[in-house]
C-alpha cells in the first residue's frame, strides 16, 4: 500500500519542451490572468430536454424520477437564475423562474445540474469529484499531447494515464498559446451511473474566463433496463436581470419573456404536444439573441437524433385519484418528503432507501433513517434538528437519537443543545461477577449468554456551547442517564437493582491553535449523589483529531485520545464520550474512519481507562482503482489502522482496507492482540443514489 501511495509521486511525464510550456501556462492561467470573483454576479438560463427511451417498474425506485415513470416519455424544463459568487467554487444560486412539462411542475434528476458548469481550473471539476486535467496537481493522472492550429491556437488532447476511472475524463481543448487560456473544451466522462459529454465555450477575459458563456451537455443514464437521456444547454451573462425577490413556477409568459434563445424544433414539438393535451396556448418563440451566432457542435449527435422524436398521442383522460395516489407512494416511500417556507424547511429522507442498510459480521444487518429541519426566527436565532432511528436485526435492537440545536448570534457564538437518545446497551463484567457469585459459576455461563448484565440506556443531554474566538469553544451542560435492565425480573429475583439513574454536570473545552491545526478537546463530568441518583462517578477525557486535506482529493485522518474514571463508587457503568459503540453511523466519512470494527460491544464499558489512536489515508486512485475494468468504478480508497489500550488486556489493534463505488462500499478489517492475529470481518454499505 505504501508503494501504491507513492507511485503517482514517482512518475515523470515525458513531454516535449513545447508541451511543458503550454501545460505550465494552463496550470497558472487562473492565478496570472483572472481577478478575485467576490461580488461577481451573472444571469443564467438553462433548458433541459428529457427523453425516456426505455422504462420498467424499477424506474419508480430511482429518486426523483417517479414523476416521469409513467405517461409521456419526453419532457422539457426551463430555468432562469442568478448566481452570486464569493469564489469560483463558492456561490449562491438564486432560482427565479422555472417552467416544465413534467407533471405538477416537479423537478426530476436534480443531480444533473452538477454537470452544467465545469470548474476547469479547480482540482475537481464538479463539486468534490472528477479530477480536472487543467489543474497542475492532477497532471500525474493524465497523458497530454498537443497539435498546432496556427494563429497562436493549440489543440490539447488529454486522457487518463493509467486506466479509465470514474474520477477522470478524456477529451480535447483549444488553448491560447500565449496565455494558456482554455477557450473551448470537449470532455467525456462517467460518474455515479451518469455518462456525460460536454462542450463548453469559456468567457473572454477576467472572471468570465473562469466560467462558460455557453455550455452544452448530453447526459445518458442507464439502470436496471431503464434508459434516460437529458440534453441541456446553459447560457451565461443573459441580459435580463430580475429582482431577487422573484421566485415563480409554472408561468409560461414569464419564461417566454426572459428566454435568451429560440427553442429547437424538438423542444417546440414537446411544448405543442403538452399544450394540446392540456388545452393551453401554443408556444410562439420569436426570441433572437447573439447567442445563436455562436457555433457549437452537438456533443452526441446520434443521441440528439433520438431526442428529436416526440411520438406524442392526443392528451389522455386524467384519473386524478390515481395520480394523487401515485404521488403519495412516490413522495413517501421512494423520495424525500420536504416542505419549505420563508423561515425554514422540513425534510424526511426516503423510507425505502438502500443507503440505510449496512452489514458487518459483528453487528449483522442494520437499518437506519433520518429527517432534518430548520427554522429561522431571525438572522440571529435559528433552530435545527436531525432525528435518527436505527434497528439491528441480528439482536433485535432499536436505537434513536433526537438532537436539537438552537443558535444565538449571527455568527452562532452561542448554541443551546438538547438531545434524547437510546444508542447503546451497556453492561459490565463487575455486574456479571456479582450475578455468578449469587447463582453459582456453572449457572453463570448461561447467564452470560443471555446477557442478564446488560441495560438499555436512555440519555438526556442539555448544554450550552459558547464560541469565544476562532480558537476557543467552551461547553457547559447536564447529562442524565436512565438505565433499565433488559431482564428486570431475573435481577430482582437475585436481589439486584434493575434500574439506575445518574445526573452529572459536564464541561468541555475545545481549542484549535490555528486554522489547520488539530482540534484539542478536554471533557469532564462529575455526577451528583443522592438516593435517586445512585451512579456516582467522575470522568476525564482528552482528545485530539485532525482531518488534513492533501492534494488530489487525498485526505489524512488522525485521532488520538484517552479517558479515565477517577471516581467510581457503587455502580457498574462506564460511559465514555469519545470511546463508544456507534450504532447510528453516518456513512463512509463517519464510522469508517474513527471506529473499531471488531471490538466487542461490552469492552467499551468494562475498563476504567482507555487510550486510543486512529489513522486513515484516503485517495481516489490508490490500488484497486489501477486494475483494468474493475478500477473504472472505484471512486475512493482508504487504508486504516486503529489501536487501543484498555485494562485487563494486551494492546489491541485493527488494520483495514476499504473502497467505495457508485453502488456500494466495502471494507475488510483484521484484529490483533499485540502481534497475534485474532479475527477478520467485512463491512458492507449501499451507496446507490447517495448523491441523488
Amino acid at each position: 500500500m505504501v508503494l501504491l501511495v507513492l507511485l503517482p509521486l514517482s512518475i515523470t511525464a515525458k513531454l516535449s519542451r513545447q508541451d511543458s510550456i503550454l501545460l505550465a501556462r494552463i496550470f497558472s492561467f487562473q492565478r496570472n490572468y483572472t481577478q478575485e470573483m467576490r461580488g461577481f454576479a451573472t444571469n443564467v438560463y438553462i433548458k433541459h430536454l428529457y427523453q425516456t427511451h426505455r422504462r420498467n417498474p424499477t424506474m419508480w425506485l430511482i429518486p426523483s424520477t417517479y414523476a416521469i415513470a409513467r405517461g409521456e416519455r419526453t419532457f422539457i424544463s426551463e430555468q432562469y437564475s442568478r448566481l452570486y459568487f464569493r469564489s469560483i467554487s463558492d456561490f449562491d444560486h438564486l432560482k427565479q423562474v422555472y417552467y416544465t412539462t413534467i407533471p405538477r411542475n416537479r423537478r426530476t434528476l436534480p443531480v444533473l445540474l452538477e454537470f452544467i458548469t465545469p470548474n476547469i481550473y479547480n482540482v475537481t471539476m464538479y463539486g468534490d469529484h472528477i479530477l480536472s486535467p487543467f489543474c497542475g496537481e492532477n497532471h500525474v493522472y493524465y497523458t497530454y499531447s498537443i497539435a498546432n492550429l496556427g494563429h497562436d491556437k493549440m489543440r490539447l488532447y488529454f486522457r487518463p494515464r493509467f486506466v479509465p476511472n470514474t474520477q477522470l475524463v478524456k477529451g480535447k481543448a483549444i488553448v491560447d498559446w500565449k496565455t494558456g487560456q482554455v477557450e473551448q473544451l470537449e470532455i467525456e466522462g462517467e460518474f455515479d451511473m451518469i455518462h456525460f459529454r460536454t462542450i463548453s465555450m469559456q468567457g473572454d477575459y477576467g472572471s468570465r474566463a473562469l466560467l462558460p458563456k455557453l455550455c452544452k451537455t448530453v447526459i445518458e443514464f442507464k439502470f436496471a433496463g431503464n434508459h434516460i437521456t437529458s440534453d441541456f444547454t446553459a447560457f451565461y451573462d443573459c441580459p435580463i436581470t430580475l429582482p431577487d425577490t422573484i421566485n415563480v413556477k409554472g408561468d409560461k409568459h414569464l419564461i417566454d419573456s426572459v428566454r435568451p434563445v429560440s427553442l429547437s424544433e424538438a423542444e417546440l414539438a414537446v411544448y405543442h404536444a403538452y399544450d394540446s393535451a392540456h388545452a393551453k396556448r401554443p408556444v410562439v418563440d420569436t426570441t433572437r439573441t447573439i447567442h445563436e451566432n455562436i457555433p457549437l457542435p452537438h456533443p452526441m449527435a446520434a443521441m440528439a437524433g433520438k431526442n428529436d422524436s416526440t411520438g406524442h398521442k392526443e392528451g389522455p383522460r386524467h384519473d386524478y385519484l390515481k395520480e394523487i395516489g401515485w404521488d403519495i407512494i412516490g413522495s413517501n416511500l421512494i423520495n424525500s418528503i420536504s416542505a419549505s417556507g420563508e423561515n425554514g424547511y422540513l425534510k424526511l429522507y426516503p423510507i425505502l432507501n438502500p443507503q440505510y442498510l449496512s452489514y458487518s459480521s459483528r453487528k449483522g444487518l442494520s437499518y437506519k433513517m433520518r429527517m432534518r429541519g430548520e427554522y429561522r426566527f431571525s438572522d440571529g436565532f435559528q433552530l435545527h434538528f436531525n432525528p435518527q432511528v436505527g434497528y439491528r436485526f441480528k439482536r433485535h435492537e432499536l436505537y434513536y437519537n433526537i438532537p436539537v440545536w438552537f443558535y444565538c448570534g449571527r455568527k452562532k457564538q452561542s448554541t443551546f443543545f438538547l438531545n434524547t437518545s437510546l444508542e447503546n446497551r451497556t453492561g459490565n463484567a463487575k455486574l456479571l461477577e456479582d450475578i455468578k457469585r449469587i447463582v453459582g459459576e456453572e449457572a453463570g455461563q448461561s447467564i452470560d449468554e443471555r446477557e442478564l448484565h446488560f441495560f438499555g440506556d436512555n440519555v438526556f443531554q442539555f448544554s450550552n456551547k459558547t464560541t469565544y474566538s476562532k480558537t476557543l469553544t467552551v461547553t457547559i451542560g447536564l447529562t442524565f442517564h436512565r438505565r433499565k435492565a433488559l431482564h428486570p425480573r431475573e435481577l430482582k429475583a437475585m436481589g439486584l437493582s434493575s434500574k439506575h439513574h445518574s445526573l452529572a454536570p459536564a464541561l468541555s473545552v475545545s481549542f484549535r491553535p490555528w486554522a489547520k491545526a488539530p482540534m484539542f478537546t478536554i471533557d469532564y463530568e462529575r455526577a451528583f449523589k443522592s438516593s435517586y441518583f445512585d451512579v456516582d462517578y467522575e470522568r476525564w477525557e482528552a482528545d485530539a483529531s485532525l482531518k488534513h486535506r492533501l492534494r488530489r482529493l487525498q485526505t489524512l485522518n488522525l485521532r488520538v485520545g484517552g479517558g479515565i474514571y477517577t471516581r467510581r463508587k457503587g455502580n457498574y457503568f462506564m460511559d465514555f464520550a469519545n470511546f463508544r459503540d456507534n450504532n447510528l453511523p453516518e456513512g463512509w466519512d463517519d464510522d469508517w474512519s474513527g471506529d473499531f470494527q471488531l471490538l466487542r460491544s461490552h469492552l467499551y464499558n468494562e475498563s476504567q481507562y482507555y487510550v486510543r489512536g486512529n489513522v486513515s489515508y484516503e485517495s481516489p486512485l490508490l490500488g484497486v482503482s489501477l486494475i483494468p475494468l474493475v478500477g473504472h468504478y472505484v471512486e475512493r480508497e482508504r487504508v486504516y489502522w486503529n489501536g487501543l489500550g484498555i485494562g485487563h488486556t494486551r494492546m489491541y489493534s485493527e488494520i483495514g482496507y476499504g473502497f467505495t463505488t457508485r453502488f456500494f462500499s466495502v471494507g475488510v478489517f483484521a484484529s490483533f492482540l499485540n502481534i497475534e492475529y485474532q479475527q477478520m470481518t467485512a463491512k458492507f454499505t449501499f451507496e446507490l443514489f447517495k448523491r441523488w
